[in-house]
């Protein structure tokens, strides 16, 4: 369906703004309040977390057209699944434990994955 195409294009949008904010902190300046509400507030991480569960088990149930029924947007549903369990451990005190990978690469990569994403929606993958 589209409409969760969109919704993961957009959850990992929010996910690529949040990693690049340290580097980029002049120009993502509008990201810094939200970047703290995550970190302060347990229940927002709660709810991106939920968020991309619910956008994993939906993206198995229905791939986009013509993609095999629960194969279609495996490596989506599971970078939504990577970027859920970050969410939950993002407000860890020693930050050697949430990411194994450097903020930088992390968000160059999923950056590289939404741009394919996005341009080639029906890529089937098998």
């Amino acid at each position: 369906m589209i409409q969760i195409w969109f919704l993961t294009l957009c959850y990992f949008l929010v996910t690529i703004l949040i990693l690049f904010l340290d580097d980029y902190r002049l120009t993502l300046g509008f990201m810094l309040t939200f970047r703290h509400r995550l970190i302060v507030d347990r229940r927002l991480r709660l709810a991106m977390a939920a968020g991309g569960l619910v956008l994993a088990v939906l993206q198995l149930l229905f791939p986009m057209d013509p993609g095999p029924r629960v194969l279609g947007d495996l490596f989506g549903a599971l970078l939504c699944i990577f970027i859920a369990i970050y969410y939950l451990r993002y407000a860890d005190e020693d930050r050697k434990t949430y990411l194994r990978l450097s903020d930088r690469t992390c968000a160059v990569m999923l950056t590289v994955f939404t741009l394919a994403h996005f341009l080639f929606p029906f890529l089937v993958l098998i």
